[in-house]
């Protein structure tokens, strides 16, 4: 599940939609800096080249490889 919202201060967020979970639920933030977002989108490419390799099927709707940029 993936939660927008605005940091209100420190210690508060203001969500833009309510959460689809039960009160007391715990939940786990992770914040992701747009100079960290580039660095987390090329390793899990890099993992995704390791588990699927040539010798995988084609697995795109377009029915076209997916390219590595």
């Amino acid at each position: 599940m993936q939660v927008q919202a605005t940091i209100e201060d420190p210690t508060h967020l203001k969500l833009v939609q309510p959460l689809d979970a039960e009160v007391g639920s715990v939940v786990i933030l992770e914040i992701i800096e747009d100079t960290e977002r580039d660095e987390f989108l090329t390793g899990s490419a890099a993992l995704l080249e390791r588990v699927y390799g040539d010798d995988e099927p084609d697995y795109s709707n377009s029915g076209t490889p997916i390219q590595a940029s």
